[in-house]
């Protein structure tokens, strides 16, 4: 996994967070993939109410247990978790699965669905009992807090899921053209194309991420691996292949498309053009 630690510390994601903030008077938060929280968000960027029940010792603590709760079943899940916190305001964590990994989320909230009555009030009230509020301080507190309707929720969440992969890519992508830098490109187009074997590649894709111009990187491809990129890939799908051939519950079909092969067809072809027999003649004898 990438050192997405410290993504919090990207201007990147420092300068999505103020947008953020500027367009919905909400915060914007990065979890970290250790847990850690408010590594955006400072209490300037907080709602008055939420910013009073951190700065008490036992509200820190409520907040604390229940921060961890939730990004432990974000992590579990790999779904948006929204709840309700012991405040009244809705939160949101929406985890950022990349390549089946989870490597942090996106957290917003401190806002409410609805105005808050006061039934509500005097529930939420004795919720945070431990706090010594003045009169309508607490009133007060509502009257400047957002209200998202339900349809305006589900556009939050969508728009933070959309964010959070484009962050993590974008965060991946400087990695690698960083190692390039420190590297051989060739090299590096070989562990792509390992890594990526199962996604629909092209040969365009692959010089575009190394830097390279397509007619430049397929000579020097060539000259240093004895193939092209094509040839190098199906042949590295097909050495997959036959290690796959070895599950005996595994058909054909499902080992084609989990190899990267767009049809049956072209597996066939390419397993008999690199091994010299079919498919089914090597799971037959395997």
């Amino acid at each position: 996994m990438q050192d997405f630690n410290k993504l919090y510390e990207k201007t990147l994601l420092r300068n999505y967070h103020e947008a953020f903030f500027k367009l919905f008077r909400i915060p914007l938060d990065w979890i970290a993939p250790d847990n850690r929280t408010f590594t955006l968000c400072g209490s300037s960027h907080c709602n008055g109410l939420c910013a009073k029940i951190m700065a008490d010792a036992e509200g820190a603590e409520k907040c604390r247990l229940l921060a961890i709760k939730r990004i432990a079943e974000a992590k579990s899940t790999g779904k948006p978790v929204i709840n309700r916190c012991h405040a009244g305001f809705i939160d949101v964590v929406i985890p950022i699965i990349v390549d089946g990994e989870y490597q942090g989320g996106l957290s917003i909230g401190q806002f409410t669905d609805h105005q808050v009555d006061s039934e509500e009030l005097e529930k939420i009230r004795k919720q945070l009992d431990f706090m010594n509020f003045a009169p309508d301080e607490l009133e007060n507190y509502f009257r400047n807090t957002h209200i998202f309707t339900p349809t305006e929720m589900e556009g939050l969440i969508e728009l933070m899921g959309t964010l959070g992969e484009y962050i993590c890519q974008s965060h991946a992508r400087l990695q690698f053209m960083e190692s390039i830098s420190r590297t051989d490109p060739i090299r590096a187009a070989e562990e792509y194309i390992q890594r990526y074997f199962v996604k629909k590649l092209s040969v365009d894709v692959i010089a575009r991420y190394v830097g390279m111009s397509k007619s430049h990187f397929i000579r020097k491809f060539t000259e240093q691996t004895g193939s092209s990129p094509i040839a190098y890939l199906n042949n590295y799908r097909i050495v997959q292949a036959q290690e796959m051939l070895k599950n005996k519950t595994l058909s054909i079909p499902e080992i084609a498309i989990a190899c990267g092969f767009s049809s049956i067809s072209h597996f066939n072809r390419q397993f008999r053009k690199y091994t010299g027999m079919s498919p089914g003649t090597m799971k037959r004898n395997g």
